[in-house]
């Protein structure tokens, strides 16, 4: 029988994780002259999707020496199209990794997913991997038009297709090329470079959205790494990059990860918040029928 031995458990915080990996040392320019680019105004493609998901750790459970973790993975697109912003679809799911049969308590039901090791580091990577796969899976359906997804590149999709990381812990550009960075003023991106991560073949490229005028700012404020398949149009991409995300920067008075966290994908994050449940209920639920409450 499992046992339950901690509420919402995230130790080591998310932050304190190793960075990733990355290879300046074997860095290759897509575009030359190495230098700040601005391009005209470009007309959003139509229709235009953002993809996001969320995961929440809710449980960890212990059966002897073995160990499980409950959460709960939730995806959604937001589409624009003639001029208007809706959310498309949303799926919510409760998973538990490292069970080997579905649990219930009460009204939550949570499905097994297998992890590839016994440790929390494991248990917790297994529900990134849930998420991954149910952003896939919201984004199967979709058809036509561009394809945003918050993030690095992982889904496959026959069509263009970007995505963009709000934080820099990994260095892909050698001194020289990475004091390009310090000087990107906003409405402005790098030359694209190439970029491999698990066995994919990527372009990338930095741009600065706008700022607010108040305030001091670290270098890095406003920046934003976005990436394609290098196999796409990327040149095109990254111009009509610069047309999309100044756009969307929201502003810090309403959102604190402002200007990176774009206006859709912040209201897509609070809806599938709101569809996941509340904690404090859902901690209510697992501590009388998990912990004997």
């Amino acid at each position: 029988m499992w046992r339950l031995l901690a509420l919402r458990p995230s130790w080591p915080p998310p932050e304190a994780e190793a960075p990733a990996s990355s290879d300046p040392e074997g860095f290759r320019p897509l575009e030359e002259p190495w230098e700040a680019r601005r391009t005209e105004p470009r007309p959003w493609p139509e229709p235009l999707y953002f993809v996001d998901g969320k995961e929440r750790e809710e449980a960890l459970l212990a059966q002897g020496e073995r160990l499980a973790l409950l959460g709960c993975v939730a995806a959604g697109v937001v589409v624009h199209q003639g001029g208007r912003m809706a959310l498309l679809s949303s799926a919510v799911r409760r998973v538990g990794v490292g069970l080997s049969e579905p649990l219930r308590a009460g009204e939550l039901l949570y499905e097994p997913v297998e992890a590839s090791g016994s440790d929390y580091a494991s248990l917790r990577e297994g529900l990134s991997r849930a998420r991954e796969a149910l952003e896939g899976e919201v984004a199967a359906g979709l058809s036509g038009g561009l394809l945003v997804v918050d993030g690095p590149v992982r889904l496959l999709w026959p069509g263009p297709l970007l995505g963009y990381i709000k934080t820099h812990w990994a260095r892909y550009l050698p001194g020289p090329e990475e004091a390009l960075l310090h000087a990107l003023r906003p409405g402005e991106r790098t030359p694209a470079f190439r970029v491999r991560r698990r066995g994919m073949e990527l372009a990338s490229w930095y741009l600065r959205l706008p700022l607010p005028p108040e305030g001091l700012r670290p270098p890095q404020a406003g920046l934003l790494r976005v990436e394609t398949p290098l196999s796409g149009p990327f040149s095109q991409l990254a111009d009509l990059s610069l047309s999309l995300f100044p756009l969307l920067a929201s502003h810090p008075m309403k959102d604190p990860r402002a200007p990176q966290n774009l206006v859709p994908v912040g209201a897509l994050e609070r809806e599938l918040a709101r569809r996941m449940g509340s904690p404090e209920v859902v901690g209510r639920l697992l501590a009388k029928h998990l912990g004997g409450g």
